[in-house]
C-alpha cells in the first residue's frame, strides 16, 4: 500500500496527475470501485449468513459512532481549542477515512464477510458525516444546510443495496458476480494513488510546522481505536467484527473534512493539513494498532 501511495505522490509531483484529474479520479473511485466492492461483498457472502447479523452490525456501528462522537466533542474542549476551530477538530476525530483507506485495508487483511461489515458500517458513517458533520464544520450557521443530494452518496446507496442482497437470498449469475468483484478489486491501487496524489500537492513545510495537528493525530490514530477496542470488546463476541471496527477506528482523518471546510467557510488549512499528516502517520500507526490489538 505504501508503494502504491508513493506512485500517487510521484504522479502528482511530475504532473502526470494534476488536481483536477485527481478530483475526478476520486469521484470515480467512490462511485464505481468502492460501490462494486461493497456489493460484491454481499454477493460473495458465505451461504447461511443470518440477516440478523446485519442488524447486529448496524447496532454495534451506532455504538461505535456514539463513542467517537463523545471523544470528538470532549477533546477540543479539554485541549482548549479556539471556539471557531472546535467543530473542525471534532469532525477530524470522529470521522476516519473509512472509504479510501479503511475499505481496501479491510479487504486486504480479512475476507468478504469483513468487507460486508465495513459496508454496513458505512451506512451510519455517511448519515452522520453529512448531517452532524456538516453542523460541526459550519458551526451551526444557517449556511450549513443539508440537501438530500449531499446525503445520498454512492457508498450509502451501495451499502443499502448490500443489505438488501443479504436479506433477499438471490443467487446471482456467475458473470455478474465475477465482473462486480473484478471492478471492486481496483479500489486498493486506485485509492492509494488518489491519496498519494493528494499528498503530493501539499507543501511539506507548512504541514509539519503546524503544532496543533500533533495534538490531534494521536487521538485520531491511537486513542480512537483503543477506545473502540476496549469498550466494544466488553460485549461484542464476534472477533472479526471487533477487528474490523478497530482497523476502521485507526484510519486517518476523512478527506471530506477539507472539502466541507472549503464549502462552509471553516478553517480549510487546518483540515487539509490534518488529513495530510494523519495519512502519513497512519502508515506507521495502523501496523502498530494491528499488532497490539488484533
Amino acid at each position: 500500500m505504501m508503494l502504491m501511495l508513493c506512485v500517487g505522490v510521484v504522479s502528482a509531483r511530475t504532473g502526470v496527475v494534476d488536481a483536477e484529474t485527481n478530483r475526478r479520479l476520486s469521484r470515480f473511485v467512490l462511485a464505481v470501485p468502492q460501490s462494486a466492492t461493497i456489493i460484491a461483498s454481499a454477493m460473495n457472502m458465505e451461504p447461511g449468513t443470518s440477516p440478523w447479523k446485519v442488524l447486529e452490525v448496524l447496532a454495534v456501528g451506532a455504538v461505535m459512532y456514539g463513542l467517537l462522537i463523545a471523544l470528538g466533542l470532549a477533546v477540543p474542549r479539554v485541549g482548549r481549542v479556539k471556539a471557531e476551530d472546535r467543530g473542525v477538530y471534532s469532525f477530524l476525530i470522529i470521522f476516519g477515512n473509512v472509504g479510501f483507506m479503511g475499505l481496501p485495508l479491510v479487504g486486504a487483511l480479512f475476507n468478504n464477510t469483513a468487507v460486508l461489515y465495513t459496508a454496513l458500517l458505512c451506512v451510519p458513517f455517511n448519515l452522520l458525516c453529512y448531517t452532524l458533520g456538516v453542523k460541526l464544520i459550519s458551526g451551526g450557521k444557517s449556511g450549513g444546510k443539508i440537501t438530500w443530494r449531499e446525503l445520498i452518496s454512492a457508498p450509502l446507496v451501495s451499502s443499502v443495496a448490500a443489505v438488501l442482497i443479504v436479506f433477499l437470498p438471490v443467487r446471482w449469475p456467475e458473470p455478474v458476480a465475477a465482473a462486480t468483484t473484478q471492478i471492486g478489486d481496483m479500489i486498493l491501487p486506485l485509492s492509494m494513488i488518489v491519496v498519494g496524489a493528494s499528498l503530493g500537492e501539499q507543501k511539506l513545510k507548512d504541514v509539519f510546522s503546524d503544532w496543533r495537528i500533533y495534538l490531534l493525530a494521536p487521538v485520531r490514530l491511537l486513542a480512537a481505536p483503543a477506545l473502540l477496542w476496549a469498550v466494544l470488546g466488553l460485549f461484542v463476541r464476534d472477533k472479526l467484527l471487533l477487528d474490523v471496527i478497530t482497523v476502521l477506528g485507526s484510519t486517518p482523518a476523512a478527506s471530506a473534512a477539507a472539502m466541507l471546510s472549503i464549502r462552509y467557510g471553516a478553517n480549510e488549512k487546518l483540515a487539509a493539513r490534518a488529513v495530510f499528516l494523519t495519512t502519513v502517520l497512519s502508515l506507521f500507526t495502523i501496523p502498530l494498532v494491528c499488532w497490539a490489538l488484533l
